[in-house]
């Protein structure tokens, strides 16, 4: 007995030693333990570009597309073809994996985290603690902190829509099965458009990149479509002003801009192209603004003629300032506050008026277009330096973190439930 109380008197100095190693080493900086973490809307018109089928079961002889009939504010209803958010996460996540497992085993150490895959995931990996993982049993769950919105087409599922019939010809024959043979495929047509929009919570660059890295490499590879032959794929919808995206970034989650959104009654594409290109106009968001009992007029221009200034006010105080540049639109909260000199007496003007100065906090930024583009490939960039640059030592220290943030650790609390069916089952079905 007092050898077995020695073994485990000198285990737990072991342990305790492993804990003073992590507490030396500085953890990487992640989304649930960050001091400046970010919240992130991608919003992005995707457009088909020939026959497309996004994999969603079968009926006896007929492949069928998602569809939902929609109604509409004349009592009427609209059918329209669905693309599913988790259709899209699942792909995404096979993506992130890739990469991940690619550029680690390239480093010549071991890949801990090449078992981790749909459906058996780890719980251990920086993607699980991104996407999120279900213990299949006891333990702790991991909330997704990428939410994958469905999107509906913007043209009704009478033009979205084309079924094609084949029938499989004997090679050595020449003859069919006749009309047994026959299968029906539903085919999404070119040229139809479906207005994805995902929202990242609580994420710094490199999470944001793991997300880009799959969304861009997905659409640019066709990744998202079910068939792997005879079909199309998809693309950023064009517009004048390059690629049809816009990305809303805010250090609080506060957005004042609020992301475009298609009502179920628009049903043209250029209807949905006005809505996209009325949130990147400042005419049209001053008049958003002046709708919600605000006074708002343009600042005086101090030579910069590609640069336009909002200043949104109530009673004459300033309350926010919208600035527009080079594809980007910046929100700022202005925080109004009695001038002091050095001696810290408040300062008055010739009148005896108190005299008021203002700071700008900021709130929002927007990017769109191409510069959307450009923001997801820099931070496309922050996730393959993230793997290349990775240390496992330090990515132990990070989740120790991670498990007291949430309470894990310390057993005062579990991580946030998310069911199976969020969390795994979803991400099957491509």
């Amino acid at each position: 007995m007092a050898r077995a109380k020695k073994e485990e008197k000198n285990e737990t100095i072991g342990n305790d030693k492993v804990q003073d190693i992590q507490n030396m080493i500085d953890p990487y900086d992640q989304g649930i333990i960050s001091g400046n973490p970010r919240y992130v809307i991608v919003n992005a018109l995707v457009e088909t570009t020939g026959q497309v089928r996004f994999g969603d079961g079968t009926e006896v002889n007929l492949t069928i597309t998602e569809k939902d009939l929609i109604p509409t504010s004349d009592g009427k209803f609209v059918e329209k073809v669905v693309f599913s958010g988790s259709k899209r996460r699942g792909v995404d996540r096979r993506t992130i994996h890739t990469l991940r497992n690619q550029i680690l085993q390239n480093q010549g150490n071991d890949n801990l985290f090449e078992k981790c895959y749909i459906p058996e995931l780890c719980r251990e990996c920086p993607t699980c603690w991104l996407l999120g993982a279900t213990a299949m049993g006891e333990g702790y769950n991991i909330k997704s902190r990428i939410l994958y919105g469905s999107a509906y087409s913007i043209e009704p599922s009478d033009i979205a829509i084309q079924p094609h019939s084949r029938n499989m010809v004997n090679e050595q024959t020449q003859t069919t099965a006749g009309e047994a043979g026959i299968h029906t495929e539903e085919f999404i047509k070119g040229g139809v458009h479906f207005p994805t929009i995902t929202t990242l919570e609580r994420v710094v660059d490199w999470e944001i990149g793991a997300f880009a890295h799959a969304f861009l490499e997905n659409i640019n590879q066709n990744k998202y479509t079910a068939a792997s032959r005879s079909q199309g794929g998809v693309k950023f919808t064009d517009a004048d002003w390059g690629a049809t995206i816009i990305v809303d970034e805010s250090p609080i989650g506060m957005f004042l801009l609020p992301t475009p959104k298609i009502g179920a009654e628009k049903i043209t594409f250029k209807d949905a192209l006005e809505i996209y290109k009325a949130a990147t106009d400042l005419d049209e968001i001053k008049r958003n603004f002046e709708k919600q009992g605000f006074t708002v007029e343009y600042e005086k221009k101090d030579g910069k003629d590609d640069e336009l200034i909002l200043l949104i006010k109530q009673e004459n105080f300033i309350l926010f300032r919208v600035q527009q540049a080079n594809s980007i639109i910046n929100v700022f909260q202005c925080i109004s506050k009695e001038k002091k000199d050095d001696a810290g007496d408040v300062v008055k003007d010739i009148e005896g008026e108190l005299v008021i100065e203002n700071e700008y906090k900021f709130l929002q930024a927007r990017f769109y277009g191409n510069r959307a583009l450009g923001y997801l490939r820099e931070k496309q960039l922050s996730w393959k330096t993230f793997l290349e640059t990775f240390d496992q030592t330090r990515w132990e220290t990070t989740k120790t973190q991670i498990l007291k943030k949430i309470g894990v650790l310390s057993g005062v609390k579990e991580a946030p439930k998310e069911s199976p069916e969020e969390s795994i089952e979803e991400e099957q079905s491509e």
